[in-house]
């Protein structure tokens, strides 16, 4: 790879007079002569197209020959057009072009093209494309069978009124079947039937809100690349973007799908929910209104400054039912760092965590709060893809209506206590529990032993979980702080994700994205945060074992599989071969305790099954929380014993060999997600810490690693099971052109000051922040070093002088500040009292100084 860069960066591009494009290499830039090689003709469009290669050639070169250097690439010269007089630029990005504000008219910021963003803007495009293919498909299944994307209307059935004794009530009977039936309704007699939608006017309607759209430029690729969107909303409060985004589109001939709207968002979502009435007078009641079906919006797009909670509440009433809404929040400052958890707390309704994991307990806050404002309405949402990226998180979800999955919402949420001052390691707190009532599960047992399949819906049981036990760490015994609530269920779904990496990006708009290879990168990495399914999940539960053997590959009781609903894990069969009469209230009470005691052991057997638990001592989590929750990182875990970090293969290796599940997490390189609880890890820890052990005297008993070296076994620990394999723990599932984990290409990567009115552009005031930011660092180290500079004058001044000199200065010092103390005088009354005497009064110590004298 490095002599393929230094290759690179030896190259250089040149075009000769006639067009053609001539690449040549040389060994040394400066003395060795360069190499011809054969030209080639020049492409098509003349010679200005051919030199627009040619440097397109040597910028791509140059970015190859500068990545290591972290220095953002020179932008390539733009094309310019010329409209009513004005010269502007044009900034090409995906099918869509923009206009770039004008040199002429001072360049304001106002309004401007954010490159940093290019990445958010492709993955939108290609998530997007694949919600709209899945939409589609589920437009032409038969109806009730899918609940979202389309409003189900019942089919009207049409009744001859001459006969409406005889057929009609056929017809009649057969609605009422259809409301019933789930799967598609059978033809019946004399029915007539439904013609197909008329789309020779144009296609199913595909409305796109692009609620913060500054240049219009996401509205735009919306509308280019994206086939099935029929209309798009490109809003704006700032009447400069309004400006921008009208210019733009009438420029890229998009002015029949897209309509720029000035106003503000969170109003205008609201207008689209609840529309106004309009004005249907009678003669009776001339103030009658007539109702307005709303049009809301298939997609909701919301990438602002900061945090979008302000605007979740409108969003997700504004989406049709099976929507998908689209957010940003780049305030990671505030969601991924404790450093304000009190502004923390007030925008998402939670603690942050301190932790290398903090980014991904920030995503999971942003899930929990569009989760919680989207139940305030009957409202839920699926989590389709969460990703942190950069400096900010993009989370796409699908919001659905059902009373059924709001209910379990607290069973979805979970608190994290964190021992962030020790050793790392955290807990985790569930919110509320979700079980399968008991009289379900006895009759799905019967079912089964007849043979019959369980095709009952089981109902739940909604609980409070149980808390955990102290506040200290199991492992170090350092304290431990909590953060949260946040989301605990998966942040991914992995059909989807399948999906896009099948159907997806395999088509030719995609193809044409410069961040491909990131987008790729990342799905890869995020589909493998999901636990795969158990095999016991298809297994009936007449054949699963109570007790299943020691080395089970990460089977979990209650995962749930694919189709939502949970698994079985416990079979009652005590009710067999009892008899039928109604048992006593006493007996009641004995069956009750059984049941109960019963259950607390099959938990603690459950707990001993690899991969069921983060945590040794944390009771059975619910069939909806994501096992692979929050990731460690093997440097970080060796800093705490202060010993060699292994490597990631050779760490996971060993863990995979332990029966554990393990995978990267997509979130920070170098970290690891996996199911075994941290008694196992630590485990793995002191094997590793045995062959390559710690320098002696680095660890001491105050430390959080010394109780994790010396956990105070009787005996020498066992560790022959622990293999550090790297072989078994090398990824091999990286594709070429995959990106994992995208270096940032500048000393100051992040996002571009906002818009503002002074008159410079985005990347001007973010290069004079940095600038203000540099100044501010040298004075405050100049100032520090001129400190240290006069503290040292003054020592050696000190030790000039010589040892009489110092002792009278110093004797000189301890007489004045024994001269400046206030002197103390003991009142007449207490004189004595310090050598024990009684105390005397004033009349008795002058009659005593008069004997004295007499005497």
């Amino acid at each position: 790879m490095a002599r393929r860069k230094a290759r690179a960066a030896r190259r250089a591009v040149h075009t000769n007079s006639d067009g053609a494009v001539d690449i040549s290499i040389s060994d040394s830039p400066a003395t060795s002569p360069p190499r011809a090689m054969a030209s080639e003709p020049p492409p098509p469009g003349g010679q200005a197209q051919a030199q627009q290669e040619a440097q397109r050639q040597h910028h791509h070169i140059t970015t190859i020959a500068n990545s290591k250097k972290r220095k953002s690439p020179d932008p390539l010269p733009l094309e310019t057009t010329i409209i009513n007089g004005i010269t502007y630029k044009i900034q090409p990005e995906g099918r869509a072009k923009i206009l770039l504000p004008p040199v002429e008219r001072g360049n304001t910021a106002e309004v401007f093209y954010n490159y940093i963003q290019k990445f958010n803007r492709d993955l939108t495009m290609t998530v997007t494309r694949g919600f709209g293919e899945i939409l589609e498909a589920e437009r032409k299944t038969p109806r009730r069978q899918n609940r979202g994307g389309v409003k189900h209307k019942k089919q009207q059935k049409v009744i001859d009124a001459t006969n409406l004794e005889g057929e009609a009530g056929e017809q009649i009977s057969a609605i009422e079947q259809e409301d019933v039936d789930m799967a598609e309704p059978t033809p019946q007699k004399n029915e007539e039937a439904i013609p197909p939608p008329d789309n020779s006017k144009g296609k199913p309607r595909f409305a796109v809100l692009d609620a913060l759209s500054a240049t219009g430029l996401r509205a735009l690729r919306y509308a280019k690349e994206l086939p099935f969107v029929t209309h798009v909303t490109a809003n704006d409060m700032s009447p400069t973007a309004i400006e921008y985004i009208y210019r733009n589109v009438q420029f890229n001939n998009l002015t029949d799908i897209i309509t720029p709207n000035h106003d503000n968002a969170t109003g205008h979502m609201y207008r689209t929910a609840f529309p106004s009435c309009i004005p249907s007078p009678t003669p009776e009641n001339p103030f009658k209104t007539k109702p307005v079906s709303p049009q809301k919006y298939h997609v909701i797009d919301l990438d602002p400054y900061g945090s979008a909670t302000q605007f979740i509440d409108s969003a997700v009433q504004a989406l049709e039912d099976g929507g998908l809404l689209s957010v940003t929040c780049t305030d990671a400052a505030i969601f991924a760092s404790v450093s304000y958890p009190e502004k923390t707390f007030a925008t998402y309704g939670g603690l942050p965590a301190k932790g290398d994991y903090s980014h991904e307990t920030g995503l999971r806050m942003v899930l929990m709060s569009i989760a919680t404002t989207a139940a305030k309405y009957g409202l839920y949402i699926e989590p389709l893809l969460s990703l942190s990226i950069d400096y900010y998180c993009r989370v796409f979800v699908r919001v659905r209506k059902s009373a059924e999955n709001v209910k379990r919402l607290s069973s979805k949420g979970m608190v994290v206590v964190t021992c962030d001052a020790g050793c790392g390691a955290w807990k985790v707190q569930e919110l509320g529990t979700l079980r399968v009532r008991q009289q379900d599960k006895r009759k799905n047992s019967n079912k089964q032993k007849e043979g019959n399949a369980a095709n009952d819906t089981p109902s739940y049981k909604y609980g409070v979980s149980q808390a955990v036990e102290s506040g200290r760490c199991d492992h170090c015994g350092f304290k431990m702080h909590v953060a949260g609530p946040m989301w605990s269920d998966e942040i991914h779904n992995a059909g989807f994700i399948n999906h896009l990496l099948s159907n997806v990006l395999g088509q030719e708009t995609v193809k044409e994205y410069e961040t491909l290879g990131r987008i790729s990168g990342m799905l890869k990495l995020a589909l493998g945060e999901l636990m795969p399914p158990s095999p016991r999940v298809d297994t009936p539960a007449s054949a699963v074992s109570p007790t299943p053997p020691a080395g089970a590959q990460s089977a979990v009781a209650g995962l749930t599989p694919a189709n939502g609903q949970a698994v079985v894990a416990a079979v009652s069969t005590e009710s067999d071969g009892k008899p039928e009469h109604r048992p006593s209230l006493k007996r009641k009470l004995k069956q009750r305790e059984e049941a109960a005691e019963k259950e607390e052991n099959n938990e603690d057997e459950v707990t001993k099954i690899p991969g069921s638990l983060t945590s040794t001592n944390s009771k059975n989590r619910n069939p909806t929380a994501d096992p692979l929750a929050l990731f460690i990182i093997p440097t970080q875990l060796a800093r705490v014993l202060h010993c060699v970090a292994p490597s990631v293969s050779a760490f996971r290796g060993a863990l995979i060999g332990l029966g554990y599940h393990v995978t990267k997490s997509h979130c920070r390189a170098g970290s690891l997600k996996t199911n075994a609880p941290w008694d196992q890890i630590w485990k793995v820890m002191r094997a590793w810490e045995k062959m390559y052990p710690a320098k002696e005297g680095s660890v001491t008993p105050g430390m959080a690693g010394y109780k994790i070296l010396h956990p105070g076994e009787e005996g020498e620990e066992d560790f022959g099971d622990v293999k550090f394999d790297e072989a078994l723990g090398r990824d091999k599932e990286k594709g070429k052109g995959d990106v994992l984990y995208q270096q940032n290409p500048g000393a100051y990567w992040g996002p571009m000051a906002k818009a503002s009115k002074k008159g410079l552009t985005a990347e001007e005031l973010s290069k004079l922040g940095n600038a203000e930011k540099d100044k501010r660092k040298r004075e405050e180290k100049l100032r520090r070093q001129l400190e240290r500079e006069k503290e040292d004058d003054e020592q050696k001044a000190k030790r000039k002088k010589s040892g009489l000199e110092f002792a009278e200065e110093v004797a000189g010092e301890v007489n004045e500040e024994i001269m400046a103390r206030p002197e103390k005088r003991a009142s007449r009354e207490s004189d004595g009292t310090q050598y024990g005497l009684a105390a005397m009064s004033a009349s008795e110590m002058e009659r005593l100084e008069e004997e004295a004298m007499k005497a």
